[in-house]
């Protein structure tokens, strides 16, 4: 009966950031739990029962997104990996502006955590010769922050999304070789 329960907890967990993930590639300011419980089926005390709030939640989505990440690290090129992360950072608006809001300290544990991943493929690919030699794994954070600065801009952006796109383009030809 133990087990059954606990089969059913990591059921609704993954039903729970499943539901979670696709929320937060929409474009929405805001994704409340309550929102979270009516796309996965379940009730507010099963999605409180697994996340206290919003900020848990978020993190944990983030956390399978950087299990997803290690694992393109160790199985792609390098330059697909940033092209999957920029894609993320593009398309998840609402999870990127829950981290966002974040105090600092816990905002740049979370951007050491991504740069530890990346740091291996990062090596790997300079030591290939596909990636200039002269980044670095704190370079990538500050990739991700100018990006953050161009889609959370105040300015007009002439073509929005995929003037930011083309950007992310050039950006990532010139770390090449």
């Amino acid at each position: 009966m133990l087990s059954s329960r606990r089969t059913d907890a990591r059921r609704n967990r993954e039903v729970i950031l499943r539901a979670a993930d696709e929320a937060f590639a929409e474009d929405v300011d805001l994704v409340p739990l309550s929102e979270i419980a009516r796309r996965s089926g379940l009730g507010r005390a099963t999605v409180y029962r697994h996340f206290s709030d919003r900020y848990a939640l978020g993190i944990a989505v983030a956390e399978s997104k950087l299990h997803l990440l290690r694992e393109l690290v160790a199985e792609c090129d390098f330059i697909e990996v940033l092209e999957e992360l920029f894609d993320e950072q593009i398309s998840r608006r609402p999870l990127v502006r829950l981290f966002r809001e974040l105090p600092p300290a816990d905002q740049r544990r979370y951007a050491g955590q991504l740069v530890s991943v990346l740091a291996p493929g990062l090596r790997e690919a300079q030591e290939a010769g596909a990636i200039r030699g002269d980044v670095g794994p704190d370079d990538l954070a500050l990739i991700c922050e100018m990006v953050e600065g161009a889609l959370s801009s105040h300015l007009p952006v002439p073509g929005g999304v995929e003037s930011v796109q083309r950007v992310v383009e050039v950006m990532l030809a010139g770390l090449r070789a």
